[in-house]
């Protein structure tokens, strides 16, 4: 079968991603990662809803922190990262469907394979909360994001330190919405 740029033709009984175009399998898993992305939005504002803020913030962080291991592990395979430095977790961190490209706007500046800088331009949440609720905000960026990162990086090697360069509103540039560097020590 020809790879497919879309499937906007006729049904087609054993088709696999496989039979997709490059660009059409982008598109699909742009598609899944805007899926995670919102039910976890939409599971935050139930948990709120039903147990408090408190509670779910504490299922937030529960969350985010048991997946670490999984994203990072089941990305790895995918794309046949090897290694436990800096780098193979940069490397991992491209292509995880909870930081989606095309969502978040990212670079990494691998320095070496034990050191690296991630910069985060724009943020979906870093923008909605910035003007509508900045304590949100700061919680996300300092708490939430300060032990998934932890946890992520602890997935691929525990000796990963994180140092946050600049997080919510604190730091600069301030034209970004985040920076952590992460290190090896060797």
């Amino acid at each position: 079968m020809q790879e497919l740029k879309d499937y906007s033709g006729p049904f087609v009984r054993n088709i696999r991603f496989e039979d997709l175009s490059k660009e059409a399998l982008g598109r699909l898993i742009q598609a899944c990662c805007k899926e995670i992305l919102v039910l976890d939005a939409y599971w935050q504002e139930q948990m709120r809803k039903r147990v408090g803020e408190d509670a779910a913030r504490e299922c937030l962080i529960e969350n985010y922190t048991r997946i670490g291991k999984h994203e990072m592990k089941w990305t790895m395979e995918a794309l046949n990262i090897k290694g436990n430095d800096v780098e193979a977790y940069a490397k991992a961190n491209q292509f995880l469907p909870s930081f989606a490209q095309g969502f978040f706007d990212f670079d990494w500046d691998v320095k070496n394979k034990n050191h690296a800088i991630l910069t985060v331009q724009r943020c979906p949440a870093f923008t909605q909360f910035k003007e509508q609720d900045p304590e949100k905000l700061e919680w996300n960026c300092h708490v939430l994001e300060a032990a998934a990162i932890k946890a992520y990086a602890a997935a691929v090697n525990p000796d990963i330190q994180i140092k946050a360069l600049k997080v919510g509103f604190e730091g600069e540039p301030d034209e970004i919405a985040c920076q952590w560097e992460f290190k090896i020590e060797t």
